[in-house]
């Protein structure tokens, strides 16, 4: 099989100037970045050090992952955020877990025995618990096999064959949680392995927390919504 890395950057000069050098670029077939119209010399950082960069088509996260299997030939890529959360030492563990060749999806999960989450340390872990329960509602309601404990991070890889199955159209930051709920649709392997999740590097936020909200609720109940469509369509064929 082989493999690309796909860099996903979007302002994150800080980041990847510190992280660069440790980035096994080495260990993959191809290596991509996919920029979401940087304007702090995130794009140009890569370019001058001879990594393939390209514009996003259009805005979304979802979208850059679109981008990424348009414009690359492997037949699995790893998602990396050089953010500081991700860190690049757990990069190459993707490639081990598609020895099987029936795993569609693998997941470094901050969540469930032997990981660390960045809010561990605080008493209110806000962000943490929100994602508990997207996990446990998605994973009741689809989930056929063993429980997935990180069904939203980003730091994952997927195979060409199971993107192309599973029809993602998210997006902005739902996208990694449609995919996750599309592959216990379809009965889809998937595998996570436990990761330290790491603190931001420099002063740029994540994602608005209120906003980002609201649109996994949103994809939460449209994904709902297809399912019931789709048993009255079986129970209805004409």
């Amino acid at each position: 099989m082989k493999y690309a890395l796909i860099i996903l950057i979007k302002n994150e000069i800080e980041g990847i100037t510190h992280l660069f050098e440790q980035i096994p670029f080495d260990k993959f077939d191809e290596v991509l970045a996919i920029d979401g119209f940087s304007s702090d010399g995130s794009f140009e950082f890569l370019r001058e050090r001879k990594v393939k960069v390209i514009r996003q088509t259009a805005n979304g996260r979802g979208q850059a992952f679109r981008d990424a299997f348009n414009n690359t030939n492997s037949d699995v890529l790893v998602f990396y955020g050089p953010d500081g959360n991700e860190n690049p030492a757990d990069i190459v563990k993707f490639i081990k877990e598609f020895n099987n060749q029936n795993v569609g999806m693998v997941v470094a999960r901050r969540l469930g025995p032997m990981s660390v989450n960045k809010e561990d340390h605080k008493f209110i872990k806000l962000r943490k618990w929100v994602n508990v329960a997207f996990n446990l509602m998605a994973n009741l309601l689809w989930n056929r096999g063993s429980y997935i404990y990180d069904t939203i991070n980003g730091f994952r890889a997927i195979t060409r064959k199971t993107w192309d199955k599973i029809g993602v159209d998210a997006d902005g930051y739902t996208v990694e949680y449609q995919s996750t709920i599309r592959c216990f649709k379809n009965s889809i392997s998937i595998v996570e392995f436990p990761t330290h999740e790491l603190q931001r590097i420099g002063v740029k936020a994540g994602s608005p927390a209120l906003h980002t909200g609201v649109s996994f609720i949103k994809l939460f109940l449209n994904e709902i919504l297809i399912s019931i469509l789709k048993t009255l369509k079986k129970l209805n064929p004409l």
